[in-house]
């Protein structure tokens, strides 16, 4: 989960590493760039409002935001980090 400020934030060189538990399993860590998750974020949700509810309505505007790798482009990419 991320926030409305997430979308705007400036500051550069940051990372969300998201983590995904799997139960028993090992857990997933998803390694992803300030500006990714942010344009993940602006655009995921615009889609949310653009879409309607499930009784026709419009949504509610709220500064909760989601992200997701369904594509898992950021698993396991701690080279993004440059740390080497």
């Amino acid at each position: 989960m991320l926030n409305q400020k997430h979308e705007t934030d400036i500051a550069t060189n940051l990372f969300f590493v998201f983590i995904r538990l799997n139960d028993l399993l090992a857990p997933e860590y998803f390694v992803v760039p300030r500006e990714e998750a942010a344009k993940y974020a602006r655009d995921n949700h615009q889609r949310w409002l653009n879409t309607p509810g499930r009784k026709g309505q419009q949504h509610q505007d709220t500064p909760m935001r989601k992200f997701a790798d369904p594509e898992n482009k950021y698993l396991n990419r701690w080279e993004l980090l440059g740390l080497d």
